[in-house]
């Protein structure tokens, strides 16, 4: 489906950025963003550019992302909080704010910020980005609120920073609507003073796993402590408890324990220890949060909701082609970034309009359809529209209607 103007139903979502960037600018971004959500190949510019024909050449959308000078952190941030006020947040309301980063290998030599990194999926060094990110999630809706392509040691530019310390600047800045409660989740990586001191300056509650080998001291005991791998067995054997957890299919049976104590480097907090039934001491995993005054099955519950973003990383990388950048600067690299993160709002945007008012009721978590089938629900909306505009003056026969949708479908 070519896309020669910006369609009527999404015209709410835009009008904000158009006061903001200039008309040439305007025109290349929701350009971009639209072509973002139909496209069905890669998001390599020139396969978006093949669908905006009336547009300029794909070298002017490169020119677009590479040159142009717009604050794609600020208006990122903008558009997250126009999206969360639809919500209209309640006082008392807890809203999460989950951390992490993700790896892009690329095979690229020139690109800008290339380091030599651990790639997870293929179990081996390559060469490739790391970009952290920072989402919130609010009554079970996601949304990418801020990243940060990381700067490698020795190249020129800016100072390097480690990932720590620009999580602990994510915190520290992250601005929630007056009222609610902030619970920041990460994982064992970003459980370090700078993460956890920001946490606690801002009054936030957090949560994160710690690693086996930190030492933990229960109250009351002198000393060191002891490592958490040896702490896990004895506990869970002498202490521990069945629970039964729901998940998105059935519910998993799991044996948790409770102790309150000092965790090196950190300082006191209450620890659960968790571990599925007839599984290796491998499996264990500690969590550990600085709200000593929630009960061990809520701790677990709670820590659960960080795979929120595990799922976004996915959505982000698999349907809207996260890192089929092909730029070499810098700038157009953060610029296609924060544009995919864009598109994620975009779809959810439409969505929570095609659910209507019902989606908003305080202390409810909305449930919405696959991103999958948000962009089925845009492209199929995007085509409806273009068969209304085709045939505003006449009627069209059901049968040739659908004919023609079949064939917008097929192109």
């Amino acid at each position: 489906m070519n896309i020669d103007q910006l369609p009527a139903f999404l015209k709410p979502f835009f009008m904000p950025f158009r006061v903001v960037l200039t008309r040439r600018q305007f025109a290349h971004f929701w350009a971009l963003l639209v072509a973002l959500v139909l496209n069905v190949r890669t998001s390599k510019l020139i396969h978006l550019a093949r669908l905006l024909p009336c547009s300029t050449h794909r070298t002017r959308h490169g020119a677009f992302l590479a040159v142009s000078e717009f604050d794609a952190p600020c208006l990122l941030a903008e558009a997250v909080t126009r999206l969360l006020g639809r919500f209209d947040p309640r006082p008392g309301e807890t809203i999460d704010l989950i951390l992490d980063d993700h790896r892009i290998a690329k095979r690229g030599r020139k690109m800008d910020r290339l380091s030599k990194i651990w790639d997870h999926k293929q179990q081996k060094f390559v060469r490739g980005h790391i970009v952290l990110f920072a989402a919130i999630c609010f009554r079970g809706t996601v949304m990418p609120i801020r990243l940060h392509l990381q700067k490698p040691k020795g190249q020129p530019g800016p100072r390097y920073r480690k990932l720590t310390d620009l999580a602990a600047e994510m915190v520290r800045q992250f601005q929630a609507p007056g009222g609610l409660n902030v619970r920041v989740l990460f994982d064992a990586f970003y459980l370090c003073p700078q993460v956890v001191k920001a946490c606690e300056a801002r009054g936030f509650t957090w949560f994160s796993v710690a690693a086996k080998n930190r030492r933990f001291r229960r109250d009351g005991e002198k000393g060191k402590g002891r490592k958490i791998a040896d702490w896990a067995p004895g506990l869970i054997k002498h202490h521990g408890r069945f629970v039964r957890m729901k998940r998105s299919r059935g519910s998993a049976r799991l044996k948790i324990a409770l102790v309150d104590g000092h965790l090196s480097r950190i300082g006191r907090v209450r620890m659960v220890v968790s571990k599925r039934p007839h599984e290796t001491w491998k499996t264990t995993i500690a969590i550990v949060t600085n709200a000593t005054g929630t009960d061990a099955r809520a701790i677990v519950a709670l820590y659960e909701r960080r795979w929120n973003i595990e799922v976004l990383f996915k959505d982000l990388e698999q349907s809207l082609g996260l890192s089929d950048y092909q730029m070499l600067h810098e700038r157009a690299i953060v610029n296609h970034l924060h544009l995919v993160c864009f598109a994620h709002l975009l779809l959810t945007h439409h969505a929570l309009d095609c659910i209507g008012e019902q989606a908003f009721s305080s202390n409810t978590e909305v449930r919405l359809p696959s991103v999958e089938q948000r962009i089925a629900n845009l492209r199929q909306a995007a085509r409806d529209e273009r068969i209304r505009r085709f045939f505003r003056k006449g009627r069209l026969h059901p049968r040739y209607r659908k004919r023609l949708d079949t064939i917008l479908q097929v192109a």
